[in-house]
């Protein structure tokens, strides 16, 4: 017989004692090994949100004011200078608001041609090759995509209103006397 076995049968207690003894010495060990730590650390991250806005060089006033025209006559123009002077992108889009005609049952606005050309950067002077951005009737325009503006970019707009002539014998009648105004709302949003 092996010397475990005389062991265990003389005192099993014994040999569950050693047995056990001997495992938590391992663990001890195992468990108790030496090891490197290395640790580092980045203080003070600073973050900070940018801005997006606008500069309109007529804000609060009209872009053109046209009297007298008449079926035919020549188109009224006026300008006006768009900047994102914010630090981010953004996407600009015209649109028009607050249409109101004195007659309802012939709107003006429903009659006039418009359009609607960008001219590009005009500092000192436009150099750029016009890009139409809306041509059609006043009233039916809809909000209209200018496209991205780095920070600081600005873009000057040309607006041409014209009363094309509806033919002859009278066609055009009910539009005398008529008048229109409209607001045109500038927004950015921030890509």
């Amino acid at each position: 017989m092996s010397r475990v076995t005389a062991a265990w049968k003389a005192s099993p207690r014994k040999v569950l004692t050693a047995v056990s003894a001997l495992a938590v010495a391992s663990i001890a060990v195992v468990g108790s090994g030496a090891n490197f730590n290395s640790v580092s650390a980045n203080p003070s991250n600073t973050l900070a949100t940018g801005t997006l806005s606008q500069t309109n060089s007529k804000d609060g006033s009209a872009i053109l004011t046209a009297t007298n025209m008449r079926p035919g006559g020549p188109a009224s123009t006026g300008t006006v200078d768009i900047t994102n002077s914010g630090t981010l992108a953004g996407v600009f889009t015209v649109s028009k608001s607050n249409v109101t005609d004195s007659d309802t049952a012939n709107p003006l606005s429903a009659r006039l041609d418009l359009v609607v050309r960008d001219l590009g950067d005009c500092t000192p002077s436009c150099t750029a090759t016009p890009v139409t951005k809306y041509t059609g009737k006043l009233g039916a325009m809809p909000a209209t995509a200018l496209g991205t503006f780095t920070a600081n970019e600005e873009h000057r707009y040309e607006f041409s209103v014209s009363f094309p002539d509806g033919g002859s014998g009278g066609a055009d009648n009910p539009y005398q006397g008529d008048n229109t105004s409209v607001r045109f709302d500038w927004e950015s949003t921030s890509n």
